[in-house]
């Protein structure tokens, strides 16, 4: 998956930086632009990182972390999984546990639970 400009072509006006690179295309240019883009906007959370974040997640799902962090750039996988991999939002369903905490409210401990209480 490559960088989809084709620098030196006519219609696409860029030209190489070196290591591939295209013109304008570095980092600090990208933030510059892209923070005067959203000047105005209530997208002043959306940030480089929230895109490479948005195309990470989505290639993790379909294919796997090793992918996700090629596509990136990144070397190490756990870089990719550890900032760049969406969480789940959603807790694991653990209400049969909390039921079971609520159900015996008015029964008295066990000594030996007061002691595993008390460490």
């Amino acid at each position: 998956m490559g960088f989809p400009l084709r620098c030196g072509h006519p219609e696409t006006g860029c030209w190489s930086r070196g290591r591939g690179v295209p013109h304008g295309l570095s980092p600090n240019n990208v933030r510059r632009q892209w923070r005067q883009a959203r000047a105005d906007t209530d997208l002043a959370w959306v940030t480089p990182h929230t895109f490479r974040k948005t195309v990470a997640t989505p290639i993790k799902e379909e294919t796997n972390t090793k992918n996700a962090a090629a596509q990136l750039g990144h070397s190490s996988e756990e870089v990719t999984a550890t900032y760049y991999i969406a969480k789940p939002v959603q807790a694991p369903d653990a209400s049969d546990v909390l039921e079971r905490l609520g159900a015996d409210r008015n029964r008295r401990p066990t000594p030996r639970e007061q002691d595993d209480d008390h460490g």
